[in-house]
Formats: structure tokens, sequence, C-alpha cells
């Protein structure tokens, strides 16, 4: 089945702006602002675990903004950056495609969809499982068993059609991680664009457009003179 155009629309601009997201982070004047106000011994190492995202050595860089949330607990932007790397490294877990698995199920029934399932969890150690369907019986028992195999689930009806995006493995891991500590930076700062921003683009990518877009706009609000988040919500105003 070929994508509806607002939604092919949606999948291109997402890649683009999901794309360039974590390297926006790290040059946001508000954290430079908040760096020159730490300890020296703060900013060395910060700057290494920026260091170490930047050149993709996302475990060490873990580490390192693990150790900087220990030394200043209520920095909001430690918590986003360190959100940031679970966010890349769940999606290295994933492997090269994205999602993992895709299938769309036409005429299966519900048992059906279920052993679907399950070859798809018995063949992807890690990574993000797609499922197309117009049967909510069909969906309702598929959401079903991944729960059942601790799979998190993200569904979205598009029209006619609904979509099940599944975590699993690593990849649900790190991302679930990625998204408590964007969540975690809000509590400590609601004032936070960035992490309103990353937010939207984790959301993007499980499928939860809605959810993507209401925390897209929220940054925007925050920080209108990101203009490429400009751009992008007016696609989807047109």
């Amino acid at each position: 089945m070929k994508l509806q155009l607002p939604t092919l629309i949606a999948v291109c601009l997402a890649i683009l702006l999901i794309g360039s997201i974590y390297f926006f982070v790290g040059n946001k004047s508000e954290l430079g602002i908040a760096v020159n106000l730490e300890s020296e011994e703060f900013k060395q190492l910060r700057t290494h675990a920026t260091d170490a995202f930047n050149t993709g050595r996302y475990q060490q860089a873990i580490e390192l903004y693990s150790e900087a949330i220990k030394m200043r607990p209520e920095n909001a932007e430690i918590f986003n950056d360190l959100g940031a790397v679970y966010y890349k490294q769940g999606i290295r877990f994933a492997g090269p495609n994205w999602p993992s698995w895709e299938k769309e199920l036409i005429d299966e029934t519900p048992d059906e969809a279920v052993a679907e399932l399950k070859v798809a969890i018995d063949k992807t150690i890690s990574g993000a499982l797609m499922f197309k369907t117009r049967d909510e019986a069909v969906a309702d028992a598929i959401e079903d068993e991944a729960k059942r195999f601790g799979g998190e689930v993200y569904r979205q009806r598009w029209e006619n059609e609904i979509t099940l995006n599944i975590l699993i493995g690593e990849t649900k891991t790190y991302l679930l991680r990625a998204r408590y500590h964007y969540l975690y930076a809000l509590d400590l700062k609601p004032t936070h664009s960035v992490a309103y921003r990353n937010l939207g683009s984790f959301f993007m990518k499980v499928g939860k457009t809605d959810s993507a877009l209401d925390y897209y706009q929220e940054a925007y609000k925050l920080d209108p003179r990101d203009t490429e988040l400009e751009e992008y919500l007016n696609q989807f105003r047109k």
C-alpha cells in the first residue's frame, strides 16, 4: 500500500528533522551559558562527554554524562544531553534499517497476525517492528501479544489504517531511557525548548505523529527563532 500524501510528507520531513536535532542540541547558546557558570571540573567533564557523543562513542558519553549528573543533579541540560545519547544508542542497536521489520496485514486473522509477530520477534534481536492493518481486532491482538512479550507499543490511526510500532530489545531499553531523561529535563526546567524538540523527534520516530507535533509546537513557542522547526510545522499546517 502506498503512503497517503500527508503521511509521505511527514515521513520525509521527519527524517530531516530527526537527523539534525541532536547535533543542534550541542550548539544551543543556552547550554554554553549554563556551562560558563559551572566549575572547571564540570565543564571539562561535559566537554569530554560531548566529544564522545559527536564521535559516536556513545557508551563512553553515557558514562561521562552520568558522572556529570552526579555532580549537578539539578542541571536540566545534562539530563537532556544524556537523553540524546541514549536515543542514538537505541537507534544504533536497531541496525541499518528503521523499522527493523515491516509487515502489512491484509487478510490475516488475529491468530495469523500474532504468528507473524512471533516470527518478527524471533528474527529481530533489537529494533522496531511495524505492522499495518485496517482490522481493529488484528491490531488489538498484535498489541496484546507484543506487550506480553515485553514490547513497547505505539499505536497510531491514520484514516482507515492502524499502524503499530513495537520497540524490542536494547532499542527499547535505550529509547525509553531517552524519553525518561527528556521528560526529567522538563521537570527540572519547564522552559527547556530543546527537550520539547527532542521529545517531538522521539514520538515521530515511533509513529506517534500527534504527540510529536504537540511537543514540536511547545518547542517553537519557547524558541520562535528556530526557523527549521518553523518550516517543519508550516508544512503540516498546509
